[in-house]
């Protein structure tokens, strides 16, 4: 697994996206190997990119909003869960049992940081389509792309490390789960008292 490969992935899914009219519409990828969930982790966040777009458009109604809103959280959930999905397959694949001499762990998962990677495609390809307005808009988005570019490369660097110290035992693979309360209703206050 190379950062390279969960790259392609992603652009894929956010070129695809962007090719069609759709706002929100469901990945119709058949969902078979770590690539396509990787493609459709990313087509999660780009429909929630575009739908956190909407909510902020001051022409909408309460009910609007709040149908947005609640699509968001859906979406929001579908991320979480789908990286912890990535995040089962890669742990069987780098490290299906504990190394022996393993003794370093890192601040996220594997699966956490392809997250990163992700979401900073579509700043990537955003602030693209912003420089491309050009003019002086151009001009002052532009560094802002220069930044983006340089920290996706030092992302795929670091994600491509941590791949290596995690094949070789030097780090255990750790998931991080998120346990989001929030949409749980067994564990949200605000949701179980008015069942």
């Amino acid at each position: 697994m190379k950062a390279s490969k969960a790259l392609t992935a992603f652009l894929a899914a956010i070129e695809d996206y962007h090719a069609q009219k759709e706002l929100d519409i469901p990945c119709s990828k058949p969902c078979q190997s770590l690539g396509d969930q990787l493609y459709h982790k990313a087509w999660i966040d780009t429909v929630q990119w575009h739908l956190e777009d909407e909510i902020r458009r001051t022409d909408l109604d309460a009910s609007e909003v709040l149908a947005l809103k609640r699509r968001i959280d859906a979406l929001n959930q579908a991320r979480t869960n789908a990286v912890e999905a990535i995040d089962k397959l890669l742990q069987v694949d780098l490290q299906p049992n504990v190394p022996v001499d393993a003794n370093s762990l890192r601040t996220e998962s594997l699966g956490w940081a392809l997250d990163r990677l992700c979401i900073l495609q579509l700043k990537r390809f955003h602030m693209a389509e912003e420089a491309a307005r050009g003019g002086e808009h151009g001009l002052r988005v532009m560094p802002r792309l220069d930044v983006l570019n340089r920290q996706s490369a030092h992302l795929e660097s670091a994600i491509d490390s941590l791949v290596e110290d995690l094949r070789n035992g030097a780090v255990v693979y750790m998931r991080y789960e998120q346990h989001k309360l929030y949409n749980d209703p067994d564990t949200n206050p605000a949701l179980y008292r008015v069942s």
